[in-house]
């Protein structure tokens, strides 16, 4: 995994735009979110907007009272910019639509009943659409936080193993779950915020200036504080944000790490070194997420002090112009409950744009694993069988940290029996992994009867090969689907035929549930022997040409390295097999044996043609000896 200095480098707009990529599949209820958001919006501006009939009826002019319009050339403070005579008739077409509804002529009792039943089916609707489009953006949000998740997890078990060898896990996790959540919460949902809240603003402006253009103003002269506080913060907040999200990473990794090593830790009475860990990392991102809301709750703070000082100002000049007669009372209030109801809006908007950058950090974190290459898929041939021979030639390999295989060349005929034996870190193990193509080489080549394996897909290819390792990789799930992983076709019988020869049958038949058994994370409710006997009945269910055992049996005790060794022995039947031993005495019937030292191979024959030459085999076949000896 990259550091998070190296992480893809993105711009806001780029960042949407690979977002929308995404949305694209959600699109029906896209739009549909954005139609009850307006919808919602509308019926809210229409709560407000009903404010002027109320006070007209109930607080009716008095008689030889006249508003006086004020002349485009006065010079008075009260009028300095006269409102639009477009948004005037708007505003009297819309009042004048309300009146027809609900104005029963000379009698103002059941004008005011009509009123009341008119605001509250606004209410309702207004609700009712609120409902509707929060449970369609919910639908929406799901669906495209899955989408995003569902394509990282995608890419990762599509990555080559080089990948994982340089990755937290724990880090790969916080991006899945942490990452993409804060994507979804700080663009997703935010965009759904802004869309929602500016057609508010947008509808309270209409009503704000076709009240009036001159209050209007002075009430949004505040906007421009707002915008330079937020751009003030921005890389404030995105300072924070990315600390926020490496510390998760951090403590994420802490929490995987120690709770699959919690035997390590009991053992060595060190709950109090991983707690101290643990806690630091979640420490650290307390600091960072305490800094970052202070930024993140201050900019909505100040947003609305200046709201409310616009307001007072307002409310001076309204005031004025309303005892002057300039300006019908109805119209200062219904400007009043308007501009106190765009605050929120506006607010809520200022407050998704600051949360905005914390979704940003977590899309570069996000995209820098899409954009990791995948696999190279270098061939197109499809291979599902193995007639003769798979021959190294001349190979060398190297991690970042030195030459890990140099110049080893050998031949593996079908049907035999070879090891790789060698002292720890001489190469035996990444020799297994080039011949199965977890990497390639940097130099030489590897063929199957004849020719290069990469020329083969590598799903074909890899389809050959039946693979048990030393630690048994096992699920959270029964049984049968444990030996089936991989083989999801596999029926009963051929899952019961596999376990038989793996000698694992028996234990698995004296099971509460047998092969619907559930075994626990990682196969805990097994024993190491059992759950390596599963390994080896996972890779013969798939019928391989090839099977490789890394030390399938080095981390067990006498008895159960046993009863493995004759799983082993009849998995073995009609197949090629390479094992990588560290115990001599369960290779000693191999055809060939090839004998690793610092990457290179320095003997191979059989076991007693390598006695015979007294070399490097021997004395790893003496220093065992005499140990069991002993």
């Amino acid at each position: 995994m990259k550091k998070d200095s190296d992480e893809k480098k993105i711009s806001s707009f780029q960042m949407l735009r690979r977002i929308s990529v995404f949305i694209k599949p959600f699109i029906r209820l896209f739009v549909l979110s954005i139609f009850l958001n307006i919808l919602f919006s509308t019926f809210d501006a229409i709560t407000i907007a009903s404010i002027k009939p109320v006070f007209q009826l109930i607080f009716p002019a008095s008689e030889g009272t006249e508003v006086r319009q004020t002349p485009a050339n006065d010079d008075s403070m009260t009028e300095i910019i006269p409102t639009p005579e477009s948004l005037t008739r708007i505003k009297d077409y819309l009042y004048q639509v309300l009146n027809d509804l609900i104005e029963e002529p000379g009698d103002k009792i059941a004008t005011l009943i009509n009123l009341g039943i008119f605001i509250i089916i606004a209410f309702i609707l207004k609700n009712f659409f609120k409902y509707l489009s929060s449970v369609v953006s919910l639908k929406l949000q799901e669906g495209v936080i899955k989408s995003i998740r569902d394509k990282v997890f995608d890419r990762l078990t599509s990555l080559p193993i080089g990948f994982f060898t340089k990755s937290r896990s724990g880090n790969l996790m916080s991006i899945i779950t942490n990452d993409v959540t804060a994507l979804n919460n700080s663009t997703i949902s935010s965009f759904t915020t802004v869309l929602r809240e500016t057609t508010k603003i947008l509808l309270f402006l209409v009503i704000l200036f076709s009240i009036s253009t001159n209050l209007s103003f002075i009430a949004f002269s505040t906007s421009i504080v707002s915008l330079v506080l937020v751009n003030l913060a921005m890389k404030y907040i995105r300072r924070y944000a990315k600390r926020m999200q490496s510390a998760m990473a951090d403590y994420t990794s802490t929490l995987q790490e120690s709770i699959s090593g919690i035997k390590v830790v009991k053992a060595y009475n060190a709950e109090g070194s991983a707690n101290g860990r643990f806690f630091s990392d979640t420490a650290r991102y307390v600091r960072s997420a305490i800094k970052h809301k202070k930024i993140i709750a201050l900019i909505p703070s100040i947003n609305e002090i200046f709201a409310i000082l616009a307001l007072c100002v307002v409310l001076f000049v309204g005031g004025v112009q309303v005892i002057n007669n300039e300006m019908p009372p109805e119209e200062l209030m219904t400007f009043l409950f308007a501009l106190f109801a765009i605050m929120n809006p506006i607010s809520l908007v200022i407050n998704a744009v600051s949360k905005f950058q914390l979704g940003y950090v977590a899309a570069g974190r996000v995209f820098t694993i899409l954009d990791e290459e995948p696999e190279k898929e270098t061939g197109k041939k499809v291979i599902d069988n193995f007639n003769d021979t798979i021959e190294i030639s001349g190979l060398d390999f190297a991690y970042d940290e030195g030459a890990v295989i140099k110049d080893v060349s050998l031949k593996i005929k079908k049907c035999t029996k070879v090891a790789f034996v060698g002292a720890s870190g001489s190469g035996k193990s990444t020799m297994l992994d080039l011949i199965v193509r977890f990497y390639d080489p940097a130099g030489g080549r590897i063929t199957i009867d004849g020719s290069d394996i990469k020329e083969y897909t590598l799903k074909s290819y890899r389809s050959l090969f039946g693979i048990v390792a030393q630690e048994s990789i096992l699920f959270n799930d029964s049984l049968s689907n444990n030996i089936k992983f991989g083989s999801p076709d596999a029926d009963d019988n051929t899952i019961e035929e596999s376990a038989k020869v793996s000698n694992a049958h028996g234990f698995i038949s004296k099971l509460p549930e047998r092969y619907n058994t559930y075994i626990g994370d990682r196969g805990v409710m097994l024993s190491g022997g059992e759950r390596q006997r599963v390994s080896i009945a996972r890779a013969l269910v798939r019928d391989p040409e090839i099977l490789i055992f890394d030390e399938a049996t080095s981390a067990l005790d006498s008895e159960s390295e046993k009863i493995v060794q004759e799983a082993i022995n009849h998995s073995l039947e009609n197949r090629t097999a390479i094992i990588v031993a560290h115990r001599l005495a369960t290779i000693i019937d191999c055809d060939e044996i090839f004998v690793f030292d610092k990457g290179r191979i320095t003997e191979h024959g059989s076991h007693s043609e390598l006695l015979e030459k007294n070399g490097v085999y021997r004395k790893l076949y003496d220093i065992q000896f005499a140990a069991n000896q002993g």
